[in-house]
């Protein structure tokens, strides 16, 4: 479904990006912990606000106009950042193709943004750990070659290490791939395995050709 700018079809918005002979190697959604944090930080929120109108209460301010004042100061400082933090959440993700990465990022029913960067375009990936490694996510760095960009650090992503490999997987394969055209291959079948994707097993916390989360 399309929303304004929020298309909640992933698979639809996936194949905006695909071209003929490239394809999808996985889907990556981002861990539910973010949006865990987002609701705990924002219930507290809303228990602050609760607490300050009630006392605002006790004060002897007219009913009417504490209840219509909370529930604005509510309004703006919880709920719109709460539906940000589930479309964050439920609709962004990283497409790794045999081409590029792309990074989605729907925060809201009116903003979306695409950052796609080609396989070339890395000088390297890596992952790091967060909060001491207790779960089962981290931080993945997409560093671009210079004058290319500033690349991206992606926090939240679930077994970050296994998606740094599967990007530095890809990147082997597009260069060895591009080497083949260049500079041509001593057959036909190499020249045919220089195309394909990674074929090695697919990790169940990855989604791959799929329109929804794992």
């Amino acid at each position: 479904m399309h929303i304004f700018a929020l298309e909640t079809d992933i698979g639809k918005l996936k194949a905006r990006f695909l071209s003929e002979e490239e394809r999808e190697i996985c889907t990556v959604f981002f861990h539910g912990f973010r949006f865990f944090l987002s609701v705990l930080r924002l219930t507290l929120w809303t228990f602050l606000i609760a607490g300050i109108a009630m006392g605002l209460g006790f004060a002897g301010i007219a009913l009417p106009w504490v209840v219509l004042g909370a529930f604005v100061v509510w309004l703006v400082s919880v709920s719109l950042p709460l539906l940000r933090a589930y479309l964050d959440w439920r609709y962004d993700f990283i497409l790794i193709t045999t081409d590029k990465v792309i990074v989605v990022d729907q925060s809201s029913l009116f903003h979306q943004k695409v950052t796609p960067m080609n396989l070339e375009s890395f000088a390297n990936v890596s992952a790091e750990t967060q909060f001491w490694n207790l779960f089962p996510f981290g931080i993945l760095h997409c560093n671009l070659k210079e004058g290319v960009g500033s690349g991206l650090n992606l926090c939240y992503i679930p077994h970050a290490h296994d998606v740094a490999s599967r990007i530095s997987d890809a990147i082997t394969t597009f260069q060895r791939r591009k080497d083949l055209r260049r500079y041509g291959g001593t057959s036909e079948e190499e020249q045919r395995r220089g195309g394909e994707a990674p074929s090695f097993a697919q990790p169940r916390h990855l989604v791959s050709n799929s329109g929804g989360k794992g």
